[in-house]
């Protein structure tokens, strides 16, 4: 009886110890980045003639930050006069975000970061969030939400809008 028991024991803590080293394991390659891995992806944003909203960065080579967050979008204010087969994501229409911190578990934040522009002497300011994650090596996915102010000549105030996005290191 002493010897079933002694090895239930054994089998029973060999399994625990196993389940927590796949754990570990689990945790250890949960979604680190490629170091100095540059990414390039869109947004959920509808296309404007075809071309989609754009979303660049690249992983610092220590992997604990993104530097040169940046994504496509017109704002909550929109534009217009599009010419065909021009890509309009160009200029004022790319916000950079800058550096983004990541944790050890791939995941990376950043809250009130701000894009301005000037034109005709309007000012916009856009305040940034972007959430995400690393879903592998190589994939990165989350949400950027943002909200604008437009000064100069009137005073106007949208947001905050919400879009999703996803990008890949080749």
């Amino acid at each position: 009886m002493r010897r079933a028991t002694v090895i239930r024991r054994s089998v029973f803590g060999s399994l625990i110890a196993i389940a927590c080293a796949t754990a570990f394991v689990g945790v250890a390659f949960a979604a680190k980045p490629a170091h100095g891995a540059h990414f390039t992806g869109r947004t959920s944003a509808s296309p404007v003639l075809g071309f989609y909203a754009p979303v660049k960065f690249t992983v610092a080579q220590d992997g604990r930050s993104l530097k040169g967050f940046s994504f496509g979008s017109f704002g909550c204010f929109g534009a217009g006069g599009f010419r065909p087969g021009v890509n309009p994501y160009t200029g004022s229409s790319i916000l950079r975000v800058g550096a983004i911190k990541v944790s050890d578990s791939g995941r990376f934040s950043v809250t009130g970061a701000k894009s301005r522009y000037t034109v005709a002497g309007q000012t916009t300011v856009t305040t940034i969030a972007v959430t995400g994650r690393f879903t592998g090596r190589k994939l990165a996915a989350g949400s950027i939400t943002f909200s604008q102010m437009v000064t100069g000549t009137a005073l106007t105030k949208c947001g905050p809008g919400t879009i999703q996005f996803s990008a890949s290191s080749h």
